[in-house]
């Protein structure tokens, strides 16, 4: 008999083990799954100050204490919420570790190579514009949103470069990195996709163009 099993029995208790089960924990990933979709569902359709913690529970089905303890605050489902949109899943895997950021340098021609970015930043922004409007009007009152904002803002601005380099084939120079931010925006994808009713193929398109305008510009 094991010291561990005496010193239960002498206590009078039992052994404590711990048992992590495999349907405990697809259920755990169903439900924040479900919050997650909840939550995006309703910040898209009704913004940050039009979407309460208990609108999100009910929605996915569950009880406000089970958000709080599968995510945390209205801000942490939010920026969740964004970091699922943006990656399309919620595995733990920055953007720039992915197979699809690597494949922006794999295609032998700039224009290739550009036209898989154009195609990258338009399924990118399709999933997240609906949430940019939320988390803008949230960080307008919020501190801690305002901060969130900021920090993915600068984020993208490093992906956008480190991906411009690996399309270009060489480090981005002058104002590249600027210019290519602006034009892979979510600002300028709704003035073309949803003021301007353009397709997302041509959006694509023209994005394409753009960025292999601006890496074979005379320096």
């Amino acid at each position: 008999m094991s010291t561990v099993e005496n010193d239960a029995e002498a206590a009078g208790t039992s052994p404590t083990r711990t048992y992590k089960s495999p349907r405990r924990r697809m259920q755990a990933a169903q439900t924040r799954a479900a919050i997650v979709q909840a939550a995006h569902e309703l910040f898209a359709a009704r913004g940050w100050v039009g979407t309460s913690m208990p609108l999100i529970a009910r929605a996915a089905g569950v009880s406000v204490e089970t958000v709080y303890a599968t995510i945390g605050s209205k801000v942490a489902v939010l920026k969740v919420a964004v970091d699922v949109a943006v990656a399309g899943d919620d595995e733990p895997v920055a953007l720039a570790d992915r197979p699809e950021y690597a494949a922006l340098g794999l295609a032998p021609t700039l224009r290739e190579r550009a036209r898989a970015a154009a195609q990258l930043i338009g399924v990118i922004n399709q999933r997240a514009r609906a949430l940019d409007a939320a988390l803008r009007q949230g960080a307008a009152v919020d501190d801690e949103l305002a901060e969130l904002l900021a920090t993915l803002e600068q984020n993208r601005r490093q992906e956008i470069a480190a991906g411009g380099a690996l399309v270009a084939g060489r480090d981005l120079r002058d104002t590249e990195p600027d210019e290519i931010w602006m034009l892979t925006s979510i600002a300028v994808y709704d003035l073309l996709v949803r003021d301007s009713d353009w397709g997302r193929d041509q959006y694509e398109n023209w994005l394409t163009d753009r960025i292999e305008e601006l890496l074979t510009r005379p320096t």
